[in-house]
């Protein structure tokens, strides 16, 4: 928690700060090995920061880190110290959430600490496959070399995620929409046309008897209705938190027909890039399967991971674990045995990582090729269902009138 201090330093200047620790003890201690003489302290009420409450809006973006990492590459191989470097971006970025990052790392390295070790501090901005690659940059002396790989390793990563979230967004948005003019036909416009349907006691085909029953159902039991699927929303929140609702869901993920393998190869594809890049960082084996393990998006896959990891500190190699789990694609067991006999596993997990990648990418424009069609034709024929109710019984009214 934040204390506001009023102090004297060593040269007896009077100073004043905020600092941000656990307890008030703390504080004190803090400031005494500062060499501060301490006038007053006492707790600050945390200001209210939009970057914590709405992360996705204000947070530290990807893209943020993958500027800042380009940007630190070219000022290190231009000569200047990392601390240097860091104090000239700090000015020059203006999100504040990564500014204060910057502030941060910049302290950190004052009080001791090494670049990768003041990476860890702030895990929400530097995930661990990018703290591993700029502690190897450090032990080999091209730490500028080192962010570049990180740059690299994070656009390959995230660019079939981001190609998949694109995909969907026209879709939602139409899903979104249907659901909403389905709602107002239900509640607001049906109801009227059908009971003057029945007021004038006209002849009504199935199609508009089906639609009068549904509208009736709908408007009688609303309340109910709505009760319901907030209940059913809440329910499936709750159990999706749950480890065993989590993993429930990432099964059924890994058997839906086409959504499941884009999940499978986006998996195989970052578990093959962050393998191959670690390993060329000179990062140890054993150290990467538990890196990648963490990195999975599917509980089932993570946990295909840990057993292999198992099987590696064994001394089984990774070819032979994976072959046992039907999991693994068998061109990715392939490709790692051909890679443990060569002697060049990180080439070889990099040319899977790039057909996996170009698969993602061909599949995911196929998944929306078909969908979008296959979402107008349902649209087109609830719609077409619609009018065939509403329009013929309005001929049989009209036919009765002559």
């Amino acid at each position: 928690m934040p204390y506001k201090y009023v102090a004297y330093d060593a040269n007896d200047n009077l100073v004043k700060g905020l600092i941000d620790v656990t307890d008030q003890s703390m504080a004190e201690d803090a400031l005494a090995n500062a060499g501060y003489t301490i006038v007053n302290l006492t707790w600050a009420k945390p200001k209210i920061k939009l970057d914590r409450v709405f992360p996705s809006l204000y947070g530290i973006k990807q893209d943020d880190v993958i500027n800042f990492s380009r940007q630190m590459a070219t000022l290190i191989e231009a000569g200047l110290t990392i601390p240097s470097a860091l104090q000239l971006l700090e000015k020059q970025i203006t999100k504040p959430t990564f500014q204060r990052v910057i502030v941060g790392l910049r302290e950190e390295l004052e009080a001791g600490s090494s670049f990768s070790q003041a990476l860890t501090k702030y895990p929400e901005a530097f995930p661990s496959v990018y703290c591993h690659i700029a502690e190897a940059g450090e032990q080999s002396g091209d730490l500028a070399e080192a962010l570049k790989q990180a740059v690299e390793h994070m656009e390959r990563s995230s660019a079939a995620i981001k190609k998949a979230k694109r995909a969907m967004v026209y879709p939602s948005f139409v899903l979104i929409v249907a659901m909403v003019v389905v709602v107002i036909l239900i509640t607001v416009v049906l109801p009227p046309l059908m009971d003057m349907f029945t007021d004038m006691d006209a002849k009504l085909p199935i199609t508009t008897r089906v639609l009068m029953s549904v509208t009736d159902f709908c408007s009688a039991n609303m309340l109910l209705l709505i009760g319901g699927l907030l209940g059913i929303v809440v329910a499936a929140v709750v159990a999706l938190k749950r480890p065993a609702g989590q993993r429930f869901k990432d099964k059924m993920v890994l058997r839906l027909p086409v959504f499941g393998q884009i999940t499978l190869l986006s998996n195989m594809a970052l578990f093959s890039r962050t393998s191959s890049t670690l390993m060329s960082a000179g990062v140890p084996l054993t150290r990467i399967m538990d890196i990648v393990s963490q990195t999975a998006t599917n509980s089932l896959i993570r946990d295909a991971l840990k057993d292999v990891q198992e099987g590696l500190v064994q001394g089984h190699g990774l070819s032979k674990p994976m072959a046992v789990n039907k999991i693994f694609p068998n061109l990715l067991v392939q490709m790692v045995t051909v890679g443990e006999q060569t002697g060049t596993l990180d080439t070889s997990l990099k040319n899977t990582a790039t057909f996996y990648e170009s698969e993602v990418n061909h599949k995911v424009d196929a998944f929306t090729s078909v969908l979008e069609p296959m979402m107008t034709v349902g649209i087109a024929l609830f719609v077409g269902f619609i009018a065939l109710s509403v329009i013929t019984p309005m001929y049989s009214i009209m036919g009765s009138f002559e």
